[in-house]
């Protein structure tokens, strides 16, 4: 035979040749179930700070003196600063931001000088919270560093000149509000 003929029958047998091919069995992939699960807890937070004082602190601006400062207008006469005692203790796990925030116990604040400051109960007059000496918005969260306590103190504040005849000597005023310390 010749070589052309014998890659013909070569040929010729190959495609004749039945091909089998094996197909892959499918494997177990078992049952599908999907379930959900909720986590819950309780988060402990074990440090705590207590002022050192408690209770309830009482500011007395003794007399407050007003001035006559034109047609039927009076003024506050001096400068009524008191400081509020915030010496806390702190002790657990104290990390975090510490912060305070004084809040108007009537929710009422006015604006002085760009600030909110107490409103008490005589339109005139509100009290504004100094932090180591600045103002400090009344209502909003301060940080402060748990080993130093801020020097605090309430300032009274003229809102406004009023007509004297508003203002009877020995009329008292009132405002109260909380102190409030927190990890935030």
């Amino acid at each position: 035979m010749n070589k052309t003929k014998a890659g013909m029958l070569f040929a010729v047998v190959t495609l004749l040749t039945p091909v089998f091919g094996v197909q892959a069995a499918p494997g177990n992939t078992g049952d599908n179930d999907s379930m959900d699960i909720n986590i819950t807890g309780t988060v402990v937070a074990n440090g705590s700070c207590t002022f050192n004082q408690g209770g309830t602190l009482n500011v007395d601006f003794g007399e407050v003196k007003l001035m006559a400062s034109g047609t039927d207008t009076v003024e506050l006469s001096g400068n009524y600063s008191k400081p509020l005692v915030s010496d806390f203790f702190c002790d657990g796990d104290t990390e975090g931001l510490l912060q305070m925030k004084f809040t108007s116990t009537s929710g009422s604040y006015e604006t002085y000088q760009g600030a909110q400051v107490l409103a008490a109960d005589k339109a005139f007059i509100g009290i504004e919270l100094l932090v180591n000496g600045a103002p400090q918005n009344m209502g909003e969260w301060f940080t402060i560093d748990q080993n130093a306590a801020p020097a605090l103190k309430a300032q009274l504040v003229q809102l406004n000149t009023t007509t004297s005849e508003s203002i009877v000597s020995g009329d008292v005023f009132t405002a109260s509000g909380t102190l409030t310390m927190a990890f935030n």
